[in-house]
């Protein structure tokens, strides 16, 4: 029998200074805004999966004080949140001084609780004068876009921390100009490349500009610009097709790389937001057709039918430690009523994140995707996110368990050993060089937990 003391029962850290967090988005939270297209796109009845509008949300606009509060009661020290560019340039060319104010009080809020801020310039949403113009397709579109950067930079610069230019490039082009389930509701191929060669073109402007805006040599200061892109990872059904497995590579880099080779130079971290896990069956057309049906297979889905597949994370950081870049995982998380496999996916994933952290990946830092339910886009209030429910009438905040589970984490900085429970117990061996003629144990000569 091995010896007891390969049975590991401390915590298993995470680096000094690794930053635990919430991530959030302004139009998914806040509440009580129509200046941008999702408010006009949600009033036409069929486009959001449970008929409702975003409307009051959570009222995070008002409440944000108590939400940052539950941040801080989490253990967390940093905090991803967005601006609504609509409500600071609700007109073209007018800028909103009262908004910015609100703004820059939910930043101070923020540091005043030690979370260092991640601030997202432009997620999904735009405002309506903008779309009117015919949003990323307008001539137009960089020139607004890149004036609006630069405004938030200067007066919003000195209360953050890391920047993300823009959230999931890639989906806003897949959802908006592919799938057309979301505004502007466009399938077109060439429309969505054009469109996705031109946010290619915004981010590495608006990396320049924020440089040019922030950087202070004198102070020997420069600002931390990236973005937070979506990635999945994706392996073939059929691992002796040589068919699916170009496929495999061609999805790879269509989906995870193309945008960070387009702007390759124009990243001080690398941001990634991993929800997704697909097996490609048979690379052929249409392209819904490549992907097995999990549920088929009774695997364990959230409730939109996303595999729930932790172990995937850990390959996307060893993919992407190519880039030499710190990596922060700015959003994970899961739809789901059932609670317990939302602490099991925080388990799950932060432990492979840990295993992919030992191997040499340079991760700081984790933002679960969200503090609370809110407003799912074209899914409505149908997918339940958050680490805490909301009581309908009241819209207070009722902690879930998996809330108790991210805060003994994050407390710890790692995993404490009694959250292994959540995944099934597993025995870890100290890493040891084999001496010659040595074999290694067979895994049932080791004592069980």
């Amino acid at each position: 029998m091995s010896d007891p003391a390969y049975h590991r029962h401390e915590t298993r850290h995470f680096p000094p200074g690794f930053l635990w967090g919430i991530a959030t988005a302004a139009h998914q939270v806040e509440g009580g805004n129509d200046k941008n297209d999702w408010s006009r796109w949600e009033r036409v009845p069929g486009r959001i999966q449970d008929g409702s509008v975003s409307g009051l949300v959570i009222d995070h606009w008002h409440r944000y004080e108590a939400d940052l509060d539950l941040c801080q009661e989490l253990g967390n020290n940093a905090h991803r949140l967005s601006v609504e560019w609509s409500r600071l340039e609700p007109e073209e060319g007018r800028w909103d001084g009262e908004s910015f104010l609100h703004y820059a009080d939910v930043l101070r809020a923020a540091h005043a609780r030690g979370l260092k801020v991640m601030l997202t310039i432009w997620h999904f949403t735009l405002p309506t004068w903008f779309a009117d113009l015919g949003g990323w397709e307008s001539p137009r579109a960089l020139e607004l876009y890149i004036r609006f950067v630069r405004e938030v930079a200067r007066r919003l610069g000195d209360q953050v921390d890391f920047w993300c230019t823009m959230n999931e490039p890639n989906v806003y082009v897949s959802q908006g100009y592919l799938s057309g389930a979301w505004p502007p509701g466009v399938k077109a191929i060439v429309r969505s490349q054009l469109v996705a060669l031109k946010l290619a073109k915004a981010h590495r402007l608006a990396y320049r500009a924020l440089h040019e805006e922030l950087d202070s040599p004198e102070q020997a200061f420069r600002a931390q610009v990236g973005l937070a892109q979506n990635v999945l990872s994706i392996e073939a059904y059929d691992q002796h097709s040589v068919l699916d497995w170009i496929g495999v590579q061609v999805i790879d880099f269509w989906w995870n790389h193309l945008y960070h080779t387009l702007t390759r130079g124009c990243h001080d971290f690398l941001g990634l937001n991993y929800y997704f896990h697909f097996r490609l069956k048979r690379f052929n057309w249409p392209p819904t057709s490549f992907f097995v049906e999990v549920r088929r297979e009774r695997r364990d889905t959230s409730d939109v039918g996303w595999e729930l597949n932790p172990a995937g994370i850990f390959r996307v950081l060893k993919d992407f430690e190519r880039y030499h870049l710190p990596i922060y995982i700015t959003e994970n998380g899961l739809p789901s009523q059932n609670d317990d496999r939302r602490k099991r996916l925080i388990v799950a994933t932060l432990k492979e994140t840990y295993h992919a952290i030992n191997s040499g990946v340079d991760v700081r830092g984790y933002f679960f995707w969200s503090l609370a339910d809110n407003f799912e886009w074209e899914k409505g209030y149908v997918a339940k996110f958050g680490l805490c429910a909301i009581e309908p009438v009241t819209l207070n905040r009722i902690p879930r368990g998996s809330f108790s589970v991210y805060r003994e984490i994050c407390r710890a900085n790692g995993l404490p050993h009694e959250m292994l429970r959540y995944i099934g117990h597993a025995v870890d061996q100290p890493y040891e060089p084999l001496a010659t003629g040595v074999h290694a144990q067979p895994d049932d000569e080791h004592p069980k937990p």
